[in-house]
Formats: C-alpha cells, sequence, structure tokens
C-alpha cells in the first residue's frame, strides 16, 4: 500500500513541476512580443525589431506557438525595418507577404513600405510598392490617397502618362486631395498641350488657396494659345483690374499681346506696363520691342525711350528697329545726342534696309541740327554714294549744299562753291557768309590784302544786305591797314550809305587819313563832324582821341589858342592819354611863347605821369625851355633825370648832346667830352653824332687836347664806314638772305657780321633779324633770348614787336612770369594800338593762369574799353576771362551771368567756350539733365568749334554715366570714336568706354 502512495504521490508533485515550467516559457517568450509592441509605440524601432525577432525565434521552438502574434511580430519587425532604413527592410515585407498572404496586415504592408519611400523621396521604390498597394483592393479613402501620393511619385519621375491616370482618378473622389489632383492634372494637360481638359481642371481650382494666386496666369496663356483673344480679355481684365492677390504677371502680357496685335496700342502700353512692373527677371526681346512700340504709338516717347534702349544694342533686326524708333522718339522730344546715337547704331546694321536707309538720312538731319557740319559732309557723301537713287536723294543733294558751306573750313567750302555749275539763292546765302567769316579771320590775322579779296567776294553776293554793307566796312578797314591808294573812296562809300555806326567810324577814318596825309584843314573838319554825329553812347576811346587829333590838328595849324583849348578839354575830360594832352599843352605854350608856362607843364608831367611813355620827351623839353633861357645847371638836373630814368628812350642821343652843350657852357669839359664820346661810340650813325663830333673837337680845342681828337675821329670813321663800304655790303648780304627766307643760312651769317662789327648800328636790326629767323624756324627757345635783347634795349623800331614775341613765346611756353614782365614792356614802348591790344589781351590771360584774378579782370576791361574796335572778337575774349575769374572765385552766379553775355554777344570760339563752362558748372552740381541739354545747344549753336564740340558730348558721355544711363554713355562715346579725327579726344573717349560698366 505505501509504495503506490509514493508513487502516486510521485506522480502528484511532477505534474505540477512540468505545468509551472510550460507557463514561465510561455510568459516570458509573450514578454518580448509586448516590450516589442512597447517600444514600437514608443518609436524605438530598432530595439522593437529586436524584440519581436526575440519572440519569433523563441516561438518557433514553442510547443503551442501563438501564430497569430507571431505573423503580428514579423508585421512589426517589417514596419520597423522600414522605419530605421535598414537594408534588408522590403526583403522582410516580402517574406512577411508571402508567409502570411490571408493576415490583415498583409494587405497594408506594401502601403506602409510604399508611403515610406514616398515619404524619403525615393519615388521609384514609391510607385513599386504603392502600385502593389492597391492592387486588388477595394476603393475607399484611404486608396485615394495612396493613388494621389502614387501619382505624386510618378509627377516626380517625369511619368506624366501615368501620373495623369492616377491624378485623374482622384480628382473625381472624394478624397481629400482631390482638388490637388486636379491642379496637377491640370498642369500635365497644359504641359502635353490639351489644353481643353486643363481649362476644366484650372476653372476647378482657380479660387482654391494656394492655387487661385498662379491658376489665372495658366489660364490666360491657355487662351492666348487657343487664340480665344475676345475670351481671353473677357477674363483678363476684371481680374487684371482686381488681382485680389492672384499673380497677374503671364495675363497682363498675353493681354498686352492681343491689344497690341489688335492696334490697341493704348491699353497695350497699360498691360505691358502692369507686366514690366510684376515680372522681376528677364524679359523677351520680342515683347520688350512690342512694349516700347505700344509706348511709341501712344506717344509716350520718354517711356519709349526708356524701354527701347533695353534692346537697342542688339547685333540683330530687332535691335535695328529698336534703335530706330528710339531715335525717332529721341528727335520727338528733343534730345538729339539719344537720336543721334540711335540712328548710328540702326544705319550700321544690314536687317532691314528700308530702316538702314531711313536711320541714315535722319542721322545726318541730326547732325545738321547740331551743327555737326563736318561729320554731316561726311555722312552725306556716304548716303550720295550709297543711295544714288535713294529715297531721300534730292533732299540730300540739297541739304549737301547747304551743309558744306556752314563748315568752318571757310576756305574749302568757298572753293567747293566757285567750282558749282549752278547755285542756289541759299547757296549764295552761304557763300557770303563764308566769304565774310574768312575775311574776318584774315583780318584779325593782318592778312589785310587777302581781307580785302573776301570781303569783295562777300559784296558780291548781297543776298544778306546787313551782312554786304559790313563787308564794305571792313574792306575799307583793311585797306586803310594795309595802306592802299584808294581807301578815302571807300570810306566816303560808307559815310553816304552804311549804318550810323559805320559812318561815325568812316569819319574817324577819314580824319586820320587826312591827318597822315598832313591835310590838317580836311581832317579837322573830318575829326569834328565825327564828334558830333558820335555821342557819349558810342566808342568813348574814339571820341578822346578825335578830340587830342583835333587839338593836333590846331597846334600844326599854328592856331595855338584853339590848340591849347582842345589839350585842355581832353585834360578834363579823357579818361585816357591825359598824359599826352598835358606834354602837347607843355609844347602849346612853348610855342606861344609862354616859355614859363610850358616848363611849369612838363613839370607838372614828370610828377603825374613817372610811368608814362611821354615822360623822356616831357624832360627833354623840359632840359630844351632850360637850355634856352640859358639855365644850364638846371637843364643838366632835368636831362640827367630823363637819361637816367629812360636810359632806352630813342632821345638818349639828342639828350646826350644837349647836355654836353650845358656841360661845355658851364666849363665842365670832362663832363662834356664823356657825353660827346658815348654818343660818337654808341650812336655813330645817328643824326646828332656829326654835330657832336664837331662839338668834341671844339671843346679838345678849347682845352689843348686836339690831338686826341684824330684818334677819336679815325674810330669813329672805322665804325661808320660809307654805304658802299665792304661791311655795309657784308651786312645787306646778310640780310637778303632773311628776307628771301632762306632762314637756317641768315642766322650764321648775321651772326658773323655781329661778332665782327658788334658796335656798327645796323647790329640791332639783326640781333632782330636773328630772333625773327629762330622764330620762322620754329625755334623758339634759341629765338627768345634774341627778342628780349632787342625788347630790352628799347632803343630800335624793332623793340616793341621784340617784346609781343617774347611774351607771345614764353606765354605759350607756360612762363607766365615772364610774359607779363614783356607784356608791360609793349604797353610802355608801343604807340600801336594793334600793340597794345595784344598786350592786355596776353596780360588778361597770363594772369588768370597766374591765378591774378583781380589783374586779370583789369586788363580785360581795359581791352573791352579801347579794345573792340581794333582787333575784332577781343571784347568777346576778355568778357570770357572775365567769367572764367570769377568762377575760379567760385562766385558761380557772377561767372553764369558773365557767360550769358559772351553767348549773346556772337557765335564764335568765345561763346563756344562760355558755353560748355556752364556745362560743367551744371555737371559738377549733379545737373545731368541740365548739362546735357546745355551741351546739345553748344552743338548746335557752335558746332564749327571742333575742339568745344568734341568736349561736348565727352561731357554729355560723363552726363550719362552720371544718370546710370549704360547706352547712352556707349553710343556717346563709340560715335567719338568713330567720328573725331583728333586722336587725343578718341583715346579720352576710349577710357572712358572702359570704365562703364558691362
Amino acid at each position: 500500500m505505501k509504495k503506490i502512495f509514493l508513487i502516486a504521490f510521485s506522480c502528484i508533485l511532477y505534474t505540477p513541476l512540468v505545468f509551472s515550467q510550460n507557463t514561465l516559457s510561455y510568459t516570458e517568450t509573450e514578454a518580448h512580443y509586448n516590450a516589442g509592441v512597447e517600444l514600437f509605440e514608443k518609436k524605438a524601432y530598432s530595439a522593437a525589431r529586436k524584440e519581436f525577432k526575440n519572440y519569433v525565434d523563441l516561438s518557433s521552438g514553442s510547443i503551442n506557438p501563438n501564430k497569430f502574434n507571431i505573423a503580428n511580430a514579423e508585421y512589426y519587425s517589417a514596419v520597423s525595418a522600414l522605419y530605421t532604413n535598414s537594408l534588408d527592410a522590403d526583403i522582410e515585407v516580402h517574406r512577411f507577404v508571402l508567409n502570411h498572404s490571408e493576415h490583415p496586415k498583409a494587405k497594408i504592408i506594401f502601403s506602409d513600405l510604399g508611403e515610406n519611400f514616398y515619404e524619403k523621396g525615393d519615388y521609384a521604390k514609391a510607385v513599386e510598392y504603392l502600385s502593389k498597394a492597391i492592387e486588388f483592393r477595394q476603393d475607399n479613402i484611404a486608396i485615394y490617397e495612396l493613388r494621389f501620393k502614387l501619382g505624386i511619385a510618378y509627377y516626380q519621375l517625369k511619368d506624366y502618362n501615368k501620373a495623369l491616370i492616377e491624378f485623374n482618378y482622384v480628382k473625381r473622389t472624394v478624397a481629400e486631395n482631390a482638388i490637388n489632383a486636379a491642379y496637377y492634372a491640370a498642369v500635365i494637360n497644359f504641359q502635353n498641350e490639351n489644353f481643353d481638359d486643363a481649362l476644366v481642371d484650372l476653372h476647378r481650382v482657380e479660387n482654391v488657396n494656394p492655387y487661385k494666386i498662379e491658376v489665372p496666369n495658366w489660364i490666360g496663356q491657355i487662351l492666348y494659345r487657343q487664340e480665344k483673344y475676345d475670351e481671353l480679355l473677357a477674363y483678363a481684365e476684371p481680374i487684371i483690374a482686381n488681382p485680389n492677390g492672384r499673380k497677374t504677371d503671364e495675363i497682363c502680357m498675353v493681354a498686352a499681346e492681343v491689344l497690341f496685335f489688335k492696334n490697341d496700342f493704348e491699353k497695350a502700353a497699360q498691360y505691358y506696363d502692369r507686366f514690366k512692373v510684376l515680372r522681376r527677371g528677364a524679359v523677351e526681346p520680342q515683347l520688350t520691342f512690342r512694349h516700347a512700340y505700344s509706348l511709341y504709338k501712344t506717344e509716350q516717347h520718354e517711356k519709349a525711350i526708356e524701354v527701347f534702349k533695353l534692346i537697342a544694342d542688339r547685333e540683330d533686326e530687332l535691335g535695328q528697329q529698336a534703335a530706330y524708333y528710339l531715335g525717332i522718339s529721341a528727335l520727338t522730344t528733343g534730345d538729339l545726342n539719344s537720336a543721334m546715337a540711335a540712328f548710328d547704331f540702326a544705319r550700321k546694321t544690314d536687317f532691314d534696309l528700308e530702316i538702314k536707309e531711313e536711320a541714315s538720312y535722319n542721322y545726318i538731319k541730326v547732325q545738321v541740327e547740331q551743327n555737326n557740319n563736318e561729320s554731316a559732309i561726311s555722312s552725306l557723301r556716304d548716303y550720295v554714294t550709297a543711295y544714288p537713287n535713294g529715297k531721300y536723294i534730292d533732299e540730300a543733294n540739297e541739304l549737301m549744299s547747304e551743309v558744306l558751306f556752314e563748315t568752318n573750313d571757310y576756305e574749302k567750302a568757298i572753293g567747293y562753291i566757285e567750282n558749282l555749275k549752278r547755285t542756289t539763292p541759299k547757296i549764295d546765302e552761304a557763300y557770303q557768309k563764308l566769304c565774310y567769316g574768312q575775311a574776318v579771320i584774315e583780318y584779325n590775322a593782318e592778312n589785310f590784302d587777302k581781307a580785302i579779296t573776301y570781303f569783295e567776294k562777300a559784296i558780291s553776293k548781297p543776298i544778306d544786305r546787313t551782312l554786304a554793307q559790313n563787308a564794305k566796312f571792313w574792306k575799307a578797314e583793311s585797306a586803310y591797314a594795309a595802306e592802299k591808294p584808294n581807301v578815302e573812296s571807300l570810306y566816303k562809300e560808307i559815310v553816304s550809305s552804311g549804318t550810323r555806326e559805320q559812318k561815325n567810324k568812316s569819319l574817324y577814318s577819314l580824319g586820320y587819313i587826312s591827318y597822315n596825309n598832313e591835310e590838317y584843314a580836311q581832317a579837322l573838319n573830318y575829326f569834328k563832324d565825327f564828334l558830333s554825329a558820335s555821342s557819349s553812347s558810342d566808342s568813348q576811346q574814339s571820341r578822346e582821341d578825335a578830340q587830342l587829333r583835333i587839338a593836333d590838328c590846331y597846334l600844326v595849324r599854328k592856331d595855338f589858342r584853339s590848340a591849347l583849348n582842345s589839350y585842355n578839354t581832353a585834360i578834363e575830360n579823357n579818361r585816357a592819354d591825359k598824359d599826352y594832352a598835358l606834354f602837347q599843352k607843355g609844347v602849346t605854350l612853348d610855342f606861344m611863347g609862354r616859355k614859363d608856362e610850358a616848363r611849369s607843364t612838363f613839370d607838372q608831367f614828370a610828377r603825374l605821369y613817372e610811368n608814362s611813355r611821354l615822360l623822356d620827351d616831357a624832360l627833354f623839353e623840359r632840359g630844351n625851355l632850360e637850355l634856352e633861357k640859358n639855365d644850364y645847371l638846371s637843364a643838366i638836373t632835368t636831362l640827367s633825370e630823363m637819361l637816367r630814368k629812360r636810359p632806352r628812350s630813342v632821345l638818349v642821343p639828342f639828350a646826350l648832346l644837349k647836355r654836353a652843350l650845358a656841360y661845355g657852357n658851364v666849363e665842365n669839359y670832362d663832363k662834356a667830352i664823356s657825353d660827346f664820346k658815348i654818343l660818337i661810340n654808341r650812336f655813330g650813325n645817328h643824326e646828332t653824332a656829326n654835330e657832336a663830333l664837331i662839338g668834341l673837337r671844339d671843346i679838345m680845342n678849347l682845352t689843348g687836347r686836339s690831338e686826341d681828337f684824330a684818334d677819336i675821329a679815325d674810330e669813329y670813321q672805322s665804325n661808320n664806314p660809307g654805304s658802299s663800304s665792304a661791311v655795309a655790303l657784308q651786312y645787306d648780304a646778310a640780310k637778303n638772305l632773311f628776307y628771301t627766307e632762306k632762314y637756317s643760312s641768315a642766322i650764321p651769317a648775321l651772326k658773323r657780321f655781329i661778332q665782327n662789327n658788334p658796335t656798327n648800328t645796323n647790329a640791332k636790326e639783326a640781333r632782330y633779324l636773328i630772333a625773327e629767323s629762330y622764330y620762322f624756324s620754329d625755334d623758339l627757345k634759341n629765338a627768345l633770348p634774341y627778342f628780349k635783347d632787342v625788347a630790352d634795349d628799347g632803343q630800335s623800331q624793332w623793340a616793341a614787336k621784340a617784346a609781343i614775341r617774347a611774351a607771345n613765346i614764353e606765354f605759350e611756353a607756360g612762363d607766365y612770369r615772364n610774359a607779363v614782365s614783356d607784356f608791360q614792356n609793349v604797353l610802355s614802348s608801343s604807340d600801336s594800338k594793334r600793340d597794345q591790344v595784344a598786350a592786355w589781351e596776353g596780360l588778361f590771360q597770363s594772369y588768370y593762369y597766374l591765378g591774378d584774378y583781380e589783374n586779370s579782370i583789369k586788363y580785360s576791361r581795359d581791352a573791352i574799353a579801347d579794345g573792340g574796335g581794333v582787333v575784332i572778337g577781343i571784347k568777346n575774349k576778355a568778357e570770357l576771362y572775365i567769367g572764367k575769374c570769377h568762377l575760379k572765385r567760385r562766385d558761380f552766379t557772377s561767372a553764369k551771368a558773365q557767360f550769358d553775355k559772351v553767348i549773346g554777344m556772337d557765335k564764335d570760339v568765345n561763346g563756344a567756350e562760355a558755353k560748355y563752362l556752364l556745362g560743367e558748372m551744371l555737371y559738377e552740381g549733379g545737373k545731368y539733365e541740365d548739362a546735357i541739354k546745355e551741351m546739345q545747344s553748344l552743338a548746335q549753336d557752335f558746332g564749327d568749334y571742333v575742339t568745344w564740340y568734341e568736349k561736348a558730348f565727352l561731357l554729355i558721355a560723363d552726363c550719362y554715366v552720371g544718370q546710370k544711363d549704360a547706352f547712352m554713355a556707349k553710343a556717346t562715346l563709340n560715335s567719338i570714336i568713330e567720328n573725331s579725327g583728333n586722336s587725343e579726344t578718341v583715346d579720352v573717349a576710349k577710357a572712358k568706354l572702359r570704365n562703364i560698366p558691362k
């Protein structure tokens, strides 16, 4: 009994143990599953996968595995592999589907895999699995979304046809992405040009965010491509008017295009403007052209210019057309620079030959308008050659005959006209102006014979009667300056037919002619008539001068009382030449026998006019009066003062003779002998030398030194041989080389003469001729010291001319300080009004460059007051320099007023420079548009002055750079480079062109 019990007990004990072990094993395996689920929910996918794999491995050895959980574990393991991007994820998914095809999860695992690849952007894999995910599955919301994603994946892979199938499917469902699918379907249909289908879908989404922003542009493009233009405008215009946050750049563009081709340019321009504002990126050149053309057709030329400039430099047919219409628009606005640049570009391309010809002729007209005559002539010749039967050939030939005769190369133009077989009134008018202009040039250059010839030619074509009358007057002035025999009759003709001013000037000149011919009674009448006919508003200088000549006539005719009264009137009223009047008063009193009053007058002169050129005359006359009174000591003092103050005076020989005689009379024989010797040695050829020789002989005889006189007489004879001597012949031969313009031979010959005969009186003239020879050989460096030597000597007739030459050489070399000294020398040594005007001109220019603006203005005003009747144009130049001085002082208001004055005086080179300086002032002030207009005006009014014309266009280019208008800046500089014949100007233009940004 006991043994059975034990066995039975043993069985009882064993059974629970076995059961307990199975329960523990099951619980431990399920724990892996539960842990995996927990980790999966926490998105700890790698750890979850590990737990699921452990669970599957443990379950596979189990007696009673939980197949459902095993399948779930395999599913979650595969999904975790997907989420952790494991390389074997898709293999694990396939294994799961293969092993558990009936499992519910098998139907969605491909969805998970496909969506995973979709989210990662691996669209090829996404397509593979999403396609499987929807295979054999019934439609529902989830499937619609998978189809949408599949469509997107196809779209991203550019498989648009398959994408379209999916989008078309989804867009007809109630899926959340149905609207999105409709949009993508519209895009694909648009790309495939299935416009009707695209329109259906676009209209479906046109009010849906965010598509409503873009859709109007798409619809507009479709309607435009379908050529449904009226429908397009009906759709587009309300949207353009009220965009309501929608993008309308494309719809503005297609609406503008439709309106353009309907010739509704006004609306087209409006929509193109909107398009240009909305479209930030590049715009097709064709669109830009149509935009600009619409503006052009609606006369919005300023805006058209801006848009045409965007494409007007293209080297194709469109660029040529744009440049041409740019030129027309610029002409309309008066912007001649832009017009010329644009036409220049259009005429140089051959795409449209009709436009090429139109542009060529318009280019010429702008050149003429700008007075760019040289370039216009060249362009006209090109046109006539290129288009012998052209549309504008008649106009071109007529224009050629007008423009040629307005060039500043007057002689060339005159010759051209004179060779024409026939002329027209316009040509005759141009011929008259050219001849007159060339005559003025010759007159100012003192080529009086040539001036007369050209004035006569101007008179021969009396189209402009005023000009013909002026030519008659200046012909008379030229004849007078050239000392022609018939000049009196010329002036008398002017007195009977000229203007009031010309009549007065002619009376004045007739007075001088009679005066110089010693016909003093006639001269007196002419000068009186001049004073009666003229007024204080006329040339004050001429009136004052006439008053003095009247007094001189009275003096010569020995009407001393009238002469004295006239000189007193001049002293009281004249501004200039008071010193001369006072001197002549002294001379008159001397003739009247009023010696003490005469001496007192000369004393007064010496006190008041110590710097006068007549000081030596006054002191000499006072010395003479003292000699006549036998007041020898006073005479010695006065004559010594004269010799000290004016050692280079032409009166020095006379003063030495007079002082020697005075010394002899006070028995100071040594001083007398010394003065006689100086006179004989220095002035051996002078008229006083022989008298000095006699005086010396007498004193030497008186003092018992007769034996010394023979040596002095021999030396005198040696230094002053007769005209037939070898020395005289030598000098005549050397001088002849100079006058036959053999300067290289004349220089050494004249130098040899001076070296061999240093004291010969011809040595002074020889020095002057050496200087002139160097000067005419363009060897200014060697000419200068000789000119200065002659000028500084001051006792020869060449001193003033030498001083002018020296001053001009120094001025041109920039040695303004020494130039001033020599110009001052001219004023003190020359009686010639022309020399004085030349000196004033040199002084106001030299002082300007020295920065002494006060003196520059002073001498400018001297030239204005007294130089106008002597040198044509000097007033204009002097007024210009006053303005330039104000500008240097930064007195811009005064400078502008002065420049405006110069511009209004005459269309000469001074006016051109004044105009340019006004432009520079505006440019420096940042007023670029005003500066451009000023320079355009310069080109129009002063085109003959090439230097300032070219500088004006360089400044215009700078202004365009300042305005950031690269097209016009480049076009302007390229035009300068192509048309200028001045290499310096071209180099400047090229440098500026390189600095303009691309």
